[in-house]
């Protein structure tokens, strides 16, 4: 009888290490790919807020004048907003925008952006475990395109007073030198009316409940403005009589709760926190007595003296004011800026 043969065994503790590093191989890419793709993304994430700012700041540049954005004042107010923002080259880094990556369409009030993570500019973003596999950088950019445009509608606390243009069809000259009136005096009143207006009834905002018309309302409305919105076209009633109490009183209070009282100083000069400003639609005329009028638009006045009597005028310059909102295309002198890539 043959002796029963051994197995044989062969040597398999090599093998262990080839998987092994295949194995680290593969760890260290989904590292790497975890790692930067996050930088990445941050990074991208940082210089979109970057391009959004840069491109609202442009669009801000209007010309008070003619309503038209200044090419040299939209670059350079970009570029300082850019710098303002950080992004990741190797760590954050203050972005510079180039003039050249700023574009502007004078025609249809837009500036576009372009912010950039890339040789040109402040260099690429550095990446770091992906560097083991030779890519030792990333180029990363983001654009944006913002639009100043004439608002339809005005939903930012409106005072019920109506502004008149000096002559039917004209607008409303800017400057210091020129003064409009709000509210007439006693006896300036036209048929009944010295420019105060009822709004229809708003269930928003601090004057809710209080309805439409009436003493308490006017003084409400003036002194914390409309919680609901109008549009160009919509038609609202004028408020017989000078209303010389509710509108003194609450003049005085919006004038007393800003941090700049200095009077009879113009609007360039002006450095409060915006009660003196105050939003108001825009009528053609005033009927007689309680009657309806159309709005046409809306404009932003720049209250120049504090009501110390009764029925006294209430004199105000005219000044662009940008707003929120959605935006349109209405013949308004108020200003919405947005975002539309």
């Amino acid at each position: 009888m043959n002796p029963r043969q051994k197995p044989v065994h062969r040597n398999e503790r090599g093998v262990v290490i080839i998987w092994s590093a295949f194995f680290m191989i593969m760890m260290l890419g989904f590292v790497a790919l975890g790692i930067d793709v996050a930088k990445i993304m941050s990074t991208r994430t940082q210089l979109q807020n970057a391009a959004d700012a840069a491109a609202l700041a442009g669009a801000s540049a209007l010309n008070l004048a003619t309503g038209q954005i200044m090419p040299d004042t939209a670059v350079a107010r970009a570029q300082t907003t850019a710098f303002r923002n950080k992004a990741f080259v190797d760590t954050p880094t203050p972005i510079t925008l180039l003039a050249g990556d700023v574009q502007i369409n004078a025609a249809e009030r837009t500036v576009k952006a372009t912010v950039r993570r890339d040789p040109t500019t402040d260099g690429s973003m550095i990446t770091h475990v992906a560097q083991v596999l030779g890519i030792k950088n990333v180029s990363v950019n983001a654009t944006a395109t913002a639009k100043a445009e004439r608002t339809c509608s005005e939903c930012d606390k409106l005072v019920p007073l109506g502004a008149i243009p000096p002559n039917a069809g004209s607008t409303f000259n800017v400057g210091c030198a020129f003064v409009y009136t709000l509210l007439e005096g006693k006896g300036g009143g036209a048929n009944g009316n010295w420019q105060a207006l009822s709004f229809p009834e708003c269930n928003e905002g601090p004057c809710q409940g209080q309805g439409s018309t009436g003493a308490s309302t006017l003084r409400c409305l003036i002194e914390n403005g409309y919680g609901c919105c109008l549009g160009v076209g919509d038609i609202v009633q004028t408020k017989p009589g000078s209303n010389a109490g509710p509108v003194k009183t609450s003049l005085q209070a919006r004038w007393d709760a800003d941090t700049d009282r200095n009077p009879n100083i113009c609007y360039s000069a002006y450095r409060g926190n915006g009660k003196r400003v105050v939003n108001v639609p825009v009528i053609q005329s005033l009927g007689a007595g309680r009657s309806d009028v159309r709005v046409v638009g809306f404009a932003a006045f720049f209250l120049k003296v504090r009501p110390t009597g009764s029925g006294q005028l209430v004199p105000a310059e005219f000044v662009y004011d940008v707003v929120p909102g959605t935006g349109g295309n209405c013949n308004s002198t108020v200003f919405t800026i947005r975002l539309i890539q």
